[in-house]
């Protein structure tokens, strides 16, 4: 497992959203939104020159997706240590990943630490298949609508380990609250099959019907 680690926290109470997911007129808008929001959780995260604009550059060699995959393998692994009852209930990682930190953008290096980050989020995090993308959606920027919805799927199952999540992540909670007491739901949604007491995130897009 890399040594390079990021500044694990804790859960965070994220300073005002700079707009409502309502307020999207397209999913354009609505992908750019999420790549403003992770550019700017990994640049908190990690102290990283990295923006909406960089945003599918920075990326590219794997190494910070191998070094986030990577913090949050240590964090799980500390929060099985700290509470060991309540993480058997909690699917998470066992194992880092590799990577090359000599790789250069459009090496075969590169796409070896991105496609070691993908297998990582299939086998260590269990992300739905629907959610994942493939080594040459963002060397070639193929499908980067999938690359921002495993990064942000990503990062709501890493906040129950205590890794900072992305903004959205808290405002998706916000909003699945309050379509919880417009529809007069009990407190706790759970689906068929879900562990009582398991955080529940679903991606705003799909609550509120967004193509994107």
């Amino acid at each position: 497992m890399s040594q390079h680690g990021g500044h694990r926290r804790r859960p965070r109470t994220p300073g005002p959203p700079v707009r409502s997911i309502r307020s999207f007129k397209s999913g354009e808008q609505y992908l750019e939104a999420m790549k403003e929001d992770l550019a700017e959780w990994l640049r908190d995260l990690y102290g990283l020159d990295i923006d909406a604009d960089n945003f599918l550059q920075v990326l590219e060699t794997g190494l910070v997706l191998c070094r986030h995959a990577n913090t949050v393998t240590e964090a799980a692994l500390a929060f099985l240590a700290e509470a060991p009852d309540q993480a058997q209930r909690i699917p998470m990682p066992r194992a880092g990943v590799f990577c090359n930190g000599a790789a250069q953008p459009g090496t075969f290096q590169a796409r070896d630490n991105v496609s070691n980050f993908i297998q990582w989020c299939r086998k260590e995090m269990g992300i739905q298949e629907v959610l994942m993308f493939e080594t040459e959606d963002l060397v070639l920027r193929k499908n980067v609508k999938n690359v921002i919805l495993c990064l942000l799927e990503l990062g709501r199952r890493a906040w129950r380990f205590g890794v900072a999540a992305p903004t959205l992540v808290h405002l998706e909670e916000e909003i699945d609250e309050e379509l919880r007491c417009e529809l007069a739901l009990p407190p706790l949604w759970l689906p068929s099959g879900a562990e009582p007491g398991e955080p529940l995130y679903m991606p705003s897009a799909i609550l509120y019907g967004q193509d994107i």
